[in-house]
């Protein structure tokens, strides 16, 4: 009995082990095939796949499409215009960045920008359409640089300097609806006189009027520039630029029991800015006609509060420009026109509905000397300096409300805003623009779009 158990267990283990061996066998045979299916997949992906140059250097691609439609209004003329550009015009950039070793990294930044519909030069003349600028992309960054963790950064190339983008410091995310340069809005819009009348030339616009030749937001320029290591929330840069330019600002982010603060200050100088002629008092001195080499130099800044547990914020910056020359006929030093601006923002940015913050704001700002200043730096044709030794002025105020709608499933802004800009302008030969002979009407613009960021 016990013998023939023992016989028929023999006989079962031999099974078993014979269907052990051939399942293994026919699952080492379809390993095979299954691997060889999935390499050739991957060689295929592999040939169709845009690829990084190496695997040292990481690369991060990123940028935004912004669009915005506008309804202004002059007082005698309205229309609606659908375009790019203001603050938010669409672009896209390249990043990357490599470690050497556990202190010292290296990287690149390339941005490009596509304006080719920019809200901001429209006028009553020509809608965004009509503008024939290119869709091709223009370059905005294209800089390298090294970074150690305790000596700082240097970076060279093409760029923002020390002082870019210092009067936009915003914690609350304003954003596409407000920005301290409003002419990024209406700046190509033609000043109109309450007699009707449009200025005699594009060049009378709002952008001269607000910021006289050129934003306060300084232009990228070749330069080569500094930054200390972050200290208490303290940073340093500094920056020397072609055409004799430099910078140097210093900048604060830090937060304390709820309530964060960004702040910034910075300076900047020109020595070689190329006017084609500035238009003065000759009695006095104050003309050149050609080869007018003016050194510029601006003092600017911005702060930021936010208090965290209820999103109530302010923001404020100001800033302002000076000119000095030298008459080449007489070879004496002069000094133009000077230009400042102001504005404060505030308001509250909250997560109310669950998509991502809602930002509500007021703004309101004033600007002095821009028409002045574009004027003699030959910026703006059909303006002329009084030269009876009357005294010019302008001002324009404006003010405006917002709202901004972050979606953050989307990385997506939604916004509005409403501004309204006054200008009071005095001793100027041209009288349809002048406040004593019916001075010039408001100009009012609506404007919606959206951002999506990626």
């Amino acid at each position: 009995m016990n013998g023939g158990l023992m016989k028929t267990s023999r006989f079962a283990l031999a099974a078993v082990a014979t269907a052990l061996m051939g399942t293994s066998a026919m699952a080492a045979d379809l390993g095979g095939n299954c691997c060889a299916d999935l390499e050739e997949r991957i060689a295929e992906l592999e040939a169709t796949t845009v690829r990084k140059g190496n695997r040292k250097v990481s690369l991060q691609i990123s940028g935004h499409i912004g669009h915005q439609v506008m309804w202004w209004d002059d007082g005698r003329q309205s229309d609606m215009y659908i375009g790019d550009g203001g603050n938010i015009f669409s672009r896209f950039r390249l990043r990357g960045e490599a470690k050497i070793n556990p202190e010292l990294s290296a990287g690149f930044l390339y941005e490009f920008g596509i304006n080719n519909n920019n809200i901001g030069a429209t006028n009553q003349l020509n809608g965004g359409d009509d503008l024939g600028g290119s869709s091709a992309p223009e370059l905005r960054d294209s800089t390298v640089w090294l970074r150690h963790k305790r000596l700082g950064m240097v970076k060279i190339g093409h760029g923002s300097t020390s002082t870019d983008n210092l009067v936009l410091i915003d914690l609350a995310g304003m954003s596409s609806a407000g920005t301290p340069d409003n002419a990024l809005y209406v700046g190509g819009m033609i000043l109109r006189g309450n007699d009707g009348l449009l200025g005699s030339a594009t060049s009378l616009n709002w952008g001269a009027a607000i910021r006289g030749n050129e934003s306060w937001d300084t232009t990228r320029r070749n330069h080569v520039l500094y930054e200390t290591p972050t200290l208490h929330g303290f940073t340093v840069q500094a920056a020397v630029a072609e055409d004799n330019y430099w910078d140097v600002a210093l900048r604060y982010a830090g937060e304390f029991n709820g309530i964060r603060v960004a702040f910034g200050i910075g300076y900047q100088e020109n020595s070689e800015f190329n006017g084609g002629s500035q238009i003065g008092v000759a009695t006095t001195g104050n003309l050149c006609v050609t080869n007018c080499d003016v050194k510029t130099t601006d003092l600017k800044g911005a702060l930021s509060v936010l208090h965290v547990p209820t999103g109530l914020f302010f923001t404020g910056s100001m800033g302002k420009r000076e000119l000095e020359g030298t008459n080449a006929a007489v070879g004496s030093v002069y000094t133009g026109p000077d230009l400042s601006y102001w504005q404060v923002a505030g308001g509250v940015a909250r997560n109310f509905f669950g998509y991502g913050k809602t930002v509500l704001f007021a703004e309101y700002s004033q600007s002095e000397g821009g028409l002045e200043q574009a004027t003699f730096l030959g910026a703006a044709a059909g303006y002329t300096l009084n030269a009876a030794g009357v005294r010019t002025s302008s001002e324009v105020t404006h003010w405006g409300i917002g709202v901004n709608q972050y979606i953050d499933a989307a990385a997506m802004e939604l916004f509005a805003t409403y501004k309204n800009f006054s200008l009071d302008a005095t001793g100027f030969t041209q009288p349809t623009l002048n406040t004593g002979a019916g001075g010039v009407h408001d100009l009012s613009i609506f404007m919606v779009g959206t951002r999506i960021n990626f």
